[in-house]
């Protein structure tokens, strides 16, 4: 017993590491940043979805194989600075350029495999559905793990909801090209598809086009719902936390002031937004090397803690 206690006491005097502090933990946010530097950059997502909507949107790529493989790979592009914005660990970013590239190579063999009649046997529109709808998956992941909102939150909400009309874009050209009947009635471009899923997932529903076969009303139904749902929940919430975040006074009494340096651009207001977010997984070989997490923590409980 005596030894018991003697142990014990020696514990006690033992120098514990101190509590770091709130600069300290910035300061290692910051430096993690530096070493993920395209971590929650939305901004560089969004450019890429409004890139691939305008081009899919604009130009009819009908018989041009190049246009076909450039309209479809600005998809994957978005898709690689997806899961680099999400900070997945380096397994899954591996796992994402192996798809994208297997993705360019079977895209580039179907366009030159048709059918007797001219037509693709395989749509490269099947190939880009996974890539597609993929990306707001990446995105959304990350977005949830935001305590604050700020511009990056708001980019990749508004890049992530883009997508899934991207997405249904290539799966009604996919349910076009396997089904007898065209989508629409009758053949059309293929701009319309990506007009079609835009004015759907904004349930504007302007009625100059309509799907016609039991399954592209399905698709178009489904769309239609999954927007909303994403609007009424997914934004809900990033409104709810913002609204939390917002500095509040008691009757008479001054706002509290914000903490930290005023951003004097717009490119440092992006960059200290990415400050203030917490960090994601890291990855094994980080959390082996020094043994600690991003904020500086060993990683064991505090006394009292969750167990």
């Amino acid at each position: 017993m005596a030894q018991s206690s003697s142990g014990h006491e020696r514990d006690a005097d033992a120098p514990q590491p101190a509590a770091r502090t709130s600069a300290q933990i910035r300061r290692a946010r910051e430096e993690r940043l530096i070493r993920a530097p395209l971590l929650d950059r939305f901004g560089l997502v969004l450019v890429l979805v409004l890139i691939t909507i305008a081009v899919q949107g604009l130009v009819d790529v009908t018989g041009s194989l190049l246009a076909q493989l450039f309209a479809h790979a600005i998809s994957g592009l978005a898709l690689i600075a997806a899961v680099r914005a999400s900070g997945a660990r380096r397994r899954w970013r591996h796992a994402v350029y192996v798809l994208v590239a297997a993705v360019v190579v079977v895209s580039v063999a179907t366009l030159s495999w048709h059918r007797a009649d001219g037509s693709s046997a395989v749509p490269p529109e099947t190939t880009w559905l996974l890539a597609a709808a993929l990306t707001p998956v990446l995105i959304a992941r990350r977005v949830l793990q935001h305590t604050v909102v700020t511009i990056q939150t708001i980019m990749g909400s508004v890049a992530a909801y883009l997508q899934l009309a991207v997405a249904y874009a290539f799966l009604f050209q996919t349910i076009d090209a396997y089904t007898t009947a065209p989508f629409f009635g009758e053949p059309v471009s293929t701009t319309t598809y990506m007009y079609f899923s835009l004015v759907t997932i904004s349930t504007v529903g302007y009625g100059d086009v309509a799907a016609v076969a039991d399954l592209g009303r399905m698709a178009a139904a489904s769309e239609a719902v999954i927007g909303q749902v994403y609007l009424v929940t997914f934004v809900a919430l990033i409104v709810s936390r913002f609204a939390a975040g917002m500095p509040r006074a008691s009757a008479g009494g001054p706002v509290a002031s914000r903490r930290g340096p005023v951003p004097r651009t717009l490119f440092e207001a992006l960059d200290s937004s990415r400050a203030q977010q917490p960090p994601p997984e890291s990855d094994a070989d980080e959390d082996a090397a020094g043994g600690q997490d991003v904020d500086g923590s060993t990683g064991r409980d505090e006394p009292g803690g969750p167990g």
